[in-house]
């Protein structure tokens, strides 16, 4: 008696000839921008096929955990992670390799491999020349950087829309942020980006307060000076944006109200007894509670919602 092992997501072509095709969840679609991997095989029967098989099913895993994060992360992996996360990948398939005399010889196997399969380029890369150089630290590592060691990671809705609103500008005036070398911003870039954000209009056609422009410009510069840090490139790089003037000729006026003078203490104690007594509206109490001791807006208040809250950030 025959037994025929029919193999999950192969399918026979003519001439006998193999072919992997796996579709991707929808979510993982969404990020690739493909929704299935197809993959023509090599092997036709035997061991190989099998070999082959389980190569592909833990590539498309891969893939797919891949895309997971980065949809969850709610941004797209930096230069610099998916250069090491395609090293580690590609260690870990050489190490797959059998019935060869060397580790070059499992390098060279695997390359030509990719390269028929038309793999991603970066692991090609860090399979060829394991030794290459990261790619340069960028404004997407910045940004990155700054969501997890300032922001604590936040997922949340408001502090994320602000971080995204700000990279936003940065690549309206300076480019792609994956694009922005740390190790080359210059002050010119800084004077630019600076130059913009007060030409630029809100919705209703006023332009931004110098308020609002020194509180962006100050996220910028803290993205880059905690880079700098975080990536060991002080001496190879300097932040444009320490010192950098905010007046312009044009500039939209500060007013009295941009400025958000601290009330005085006998104010914050009145409104304090104030809202001990009996509110028509409970929530108020609640609301200036927040306002006076985290010194909010009040916007931000009113617009707070769980996943917003960390209780145990200190």
């Amino acid at each position: 008696m025959v037994f025929v092992m029919k193999l999950k997501y192969v399918d026979t072509l003519s001439g006998g000839r193999k072919r992997f095709r796996r579709r991707y969840p929808k979510a993982v679609a969404e990020v690739l921008g493909e929704s299935v991997l197809q993959v023509a095989m090599k092997a036709r029967d035997g061991a190989d096929l099998f070999t082959e098989h389980a190569k592909l099913l833990s590539e498309y895993e891969t893939i797919v955990a891949k895309a997971k994060r980065k949809a969850s992360q709610g941004g797209q992996l930096t230069p610099i992670e998916h250069w090491r996360e395609a090293v580690a990948e590609a260690e870990a398939l050489v190490r797959g390799i059998t019935g060869v005399r060397s580790e070059d010889e499992a390098r060279q196997v695997l390359a030509d491999d990719l390269r028929h399969r038309g793999a991603d380029p970066v692991l090609y890369r860090a399979v060829v020349e394991p030794e290459a150089d990261e790619p340069a630290v960028t404004m997407l590592d910045a940004k990155e950087m700054y969501r997890k060691e300032r922001m604590g990671g936040a997922t949340g809705r408001n502090q994320l829309n602000r971080l995204e609103r700000v990279c936003r500008r940065i690549e309206g005036s300076l480019g792609p942020l994956n694009k922005i070398a740390l190790v080359d911003l210059k002050r010119e870039q800084a004077r630019k980006l600076r130059d913009d954000m007060l030409a630029a209009k809100k919705k209703d056609g006023s332009p931004l307060s110098t308020a609002t422009v020194r509180r962006e410009l100050d996220m910028v510069r803290a993205m880059v000076s905690i880079a700098i840090r975080e990536h060991d490139l002080q001496g190879k790089a300097h932040n444009p944006f320490d010192g950098l003037e905010l007046a312009k000729p044009d500039a939209a006026p500060e007013n009295e109200f941009d400025k958000r003078d601290p009330l005085p203490r006998d104010v914050i104690l009145a409104m304090r007894q104030r809202m001990k007594s009996k509110l028509r509206e409970p929530m108020l109490g609640i609301i200036w509670r927040l306002l006076e001791g985290t010194g909010c807006r009040g916007a931000e208040i009113v617009g707070l919602r769980v996943e917003d809250v960390q209780l145990n950030c200190k």
